[in-house]
């Protein structure tokens, strides 16, 4: 029987060792007669989102007058600035805004070389009216300083030096009118005016101060702030902000709105008000959902509609969203991941006394709320669907096109950035207008005119390569010579790239030049690193991990206790079908540097055995011959009792000295954010090697897990030039 188990891993290995061609790629170039050229570039590297942009350079003298510079504009994130007046595009080649009113795409900042790491966007957000931004930039992997910026001038200031970083969200919250905006800071809550700010005239932070807690403690309702201290709920007037943060002491912190039956943790709970503020919902730990009705000037508790966790036979819950009815209705949005694997499924639901289903969708974002909230967006496969909320019925459907961003214009106007073009689509009419092309499939010169096509779409650039206007199709044959020079595709030494675009000048002294000079320059492969994720008794973290890993579209390898299989099987079938490695961490949590028990070869055999015999009955599959003990603590002698069992043995680095190790030791707990700069450390001196990620909640003080900021650790990991893969990689 174990022969057999070791063929059928030894296949799976196999295939794993040979992953698909990655890297970046060129291809499509096109030569004029004026030594105008015309080509395309592809990036599919680890940790990236895959596309093909079309990029313009002037020949002389045999190389590029100056850095090549990239045309087509995917929409990784977008933000409708100046009243709906530009429309800005950000991506990893830079930023660019789109004049509506002038049909012109312009980069106000790009890079001057192709990027060669994960380059993930920061995420912004702008005020209601278009007139600020505020976002997080990045001073180290994990902080940043909170800055607000004037989206006209690009003036900016500075809120925090110190504000956690986050590719999911910035920890602000714009008033409906964009006059105000509330952020955290050191564990309080503050107001201020942008444009007070701006103008260096606001009043000192400690008279804008609401109270403690971070920015899950707030929430808009209308014109009314509502804010929880502890259990007890209070709403304060927009007009009453300021004398409020400066009469804190006497006249308190608002008005009474009742009070929760347990004590709001601002670190992982989250609730949200309607706009008549009367009534609440709170999710509590991202599963326990309670709706209450308001009591307005009362300390007493709250009524209680409905409370009790969300549970699924068929999945588990990633994230949720509450929207509200023009009546004052909740219903929430929820992602869950299916633990028979397959695609992020969304679900919709009304919160009365029970939770009512009304709407599900596969492989689908989180809703995209119009300016009043009556309209949400979110897309499924290649259609964009809008949704009247408090009907839940579709009210306009777009097809053609996977979407990337969406950012909404009012109320009845979307613009819609997909993976071939950007379009804006009034729902009310149906009429549909390309504005410009996100990615290239071809390009090619017409006389002196470029014409580039995507997804069936054709457009003409004007000489500035800035006004885009829709061709009747696209231009036939490419020339490669021109007299003066040849431009091909050939080989490259460097390992991030597949190919280089070559110049080889034909009239004259002769020599070849590679357009980019780094895509021919020598470079050892890159150093790599897998990510270990120790699941020894709690699934609480998982989704997310699982979540984080697909966005990425890199492999983790979960080593799995026996005590997680015996209490989660469906979390253990999820991951097993989730394409990721799975490994033994043995069948207990015990210490097998202790001495509580007897830990000879027979106990190291039966153990290991004993994990793979219940995990195969769990989910049908094999475990890999790959396997660590417990907290990462073994001696040689134990190593080779596993070795002797036919296991490989996978050491972390710091020693597995992250989370579990801290936690079970009398001593300071250390944060997050402190692992994983000493695993970040780590990797630096050792030039790779398997970093230790926890899955879930341990019963211990800690308040925050590596694993709740996954997403910044893979990025730095990138970042820092270190490719992601299994563990079975790193331990060959």
């Amino acid at each position: 029987m174990m022969q057999l188990r070791t063929a059928r891993i030894a296949i799976a290995l196999l295939f794993a060792a040979f992953p698909l061609a990655a890297g970046i790629s060129f291809d499509n170039a096109d030569l004029n007669s004026n030594d105008e050229m015309l080509f395309t570039v592809r990036q599919n590297l680890p940790g990236t989102v895959s596309y093909q942009s079309l990029f313009y350079t002037k020949l002389a003298n045999g190389a590029p007058v100056e850095t090549p510079r990239v045309v087509t504009c995917y929409p990784e994130r977008m933000e409708l600035l100046s009243g709906g007046r530009v429309l800005r595009i950000r991506n990893r080649y830079g930023t660019a805004q789109y004049v509506p009113a002038k049909k012109t795409l312009e980069y106000v900042q790009r890079t001057d070389t192709i990027p060669q790491n994960s380059m993930r966007l920061f995420p912004c957000s702008t005020s209601p009216d278009g007139t600020w931004n505020c976002f997080v930039q990045k001073t180290g992997f994990a902080e940043g300083a909170l800055v607000i910026e004037n989206a006209a001038t690009g003036k900016t200031a500075t809120l925090d030096m110190h504000a956690p970083f986050s590719y999911d969200a910035v920890p602000v919250k714009w008033s409906p009118d964009g006059s105000l905006v509330l952020y955290s800071k050191n564990g309080m809550v503050y107001f201020c005016s942008p444009d007070a700010v701006m103008r260096g005239v606001e009043s000192s932070e400690s008279y804008r101060e609401i109270g403690q807690g971070t920015i899950a403690s707030v929430c808009w309702a209308g014109s009314d702030v509502f804010y929880i201290d502890g259990d007890i709920i209070y709403k304060i007037n927009v007009k009453e902000l300021y004398a409020t943060g400066l009469y804190a002491d006497v006249i308190g912190k608002g008005a009474l709105q009742g009070r929760l039956p347990e004590l709001f943790d601002a670190q992982r709970d989250m609730f949200s008000v309607n706009k008549t503020g009367t009534s609440l919902l709170l999710i509590k730990s991202g599963k326990v959902f309670s709706y209450y009705v308001l009591k307005h000037n009362s300390s007493e508790y709250v009524s209680v509609v409905f409370s009790r966790p969300y549970v699924n036979a068929h999945g588990s819950l990633l994230d949720a969203v509450v929207l509200w009815s023009t009546g004052g209705e909740p219903f929430v949005w929820m992602r869950i991941i299916p633990y028979a694997g397959g695609k992020t499924q969304a679900a919709v639901y009304r919160i009365t006394n029970t939770f009512t289903p009304v709407l599900t969708v596969e492989d689908s974002c989180r809703p995209i709320l119009c300016a009043d909230g009556t309209h949400a967006a979110f897309f499924s496969g290649s259609t964009v669907y809008v949704y009247n909320v408090s009907a839940w019925k579709c009210i306009g459907e777009l097809n053609g096109e996977t979407m990337v961003s969406a950012v909404w214009s009012g109320n009845n106007t979307l613009y819609v950035g997909g993976s071939k073009s950007v379009r804006k689509w009034d729902i009310a009419s149906g009429a549909v207008e390309t504005l410009f092309l996100s990615s290239a499939d071809s390009c090619a010169w017409s006389g002196t005119t470029a014409v580039v096509s995507s997804g069936g779409k054709a457009f003409l650039l004007d000489k500035t390569l800035t006004v885009w206007a829709e061709a009747s199709s696209a231009a036939n044959g490419a020339s490669h010579q021109n007299g003066r020079y040849r431009v091909f595709l050939g080989t490259t030494p460097n390992p991030r790239f597949e190919n280089a675009l070559y110049v080889r000048t034909l009239a004259g002294k002769a020599v070849t030049k590679p357009v980019f000079p780094e895509s021919v320059k020598k470079e050892a492969a890159r150093k790599k690193v897998a990510l270990a994720f120790d699941a020894y008794n709690s699934a609480d973290g998982l989704p997310a991990i699982l979540a984080t890993l697909d966005a990425y579209n890199i492999r983790g390898t979960f080593f799995l206790n026996g005590e997680f299989i015996k209490r989660y099987p469906n979390e253990t079938k999820q991951i097993a079908a989730s394409g990721n490695a799975c490994a033994s961490l043995f069948f207990s949590t015990l210490d097998l540097t202790g001495t509580a028990f007897i830990v000879d070869e027979s106990f190291i055999r039966r153990g290991l055995a004993r994990n793979e015999d219940e995990f195969y009955h769990c989910t049908g599959k094999e475990l890999s011959l790959l396997w660590h003990a417990p907290y990462y603590r073994a001696t040689d002698v134990t190593r080779s009792f596993g070795e002797k069992a036919g296991y490989a043995y996978v050491d972390a680095v710091n020693g597995g000295k992250g989370e579990t190790a801290v936690e079970t030791a009398a001593t300071h707990v250390e944060s997050a954010t402190r692992i994983i700069e000493a695993h970040l450390a780590s990797l630096a001196k050792n030039g790779g090697g398997v970093v230790p990620v926890t899955v879930g909640f341990a019963q211990s003080a800690r308040t925050d897990y590596v694993h709740q900021n996954l997403d910044l650790l893979v990025s730095a990991i990138l970042d820092s030039g270190f490719d992601i893969v299994d563990a079975e990689a790193i331990s060959n």
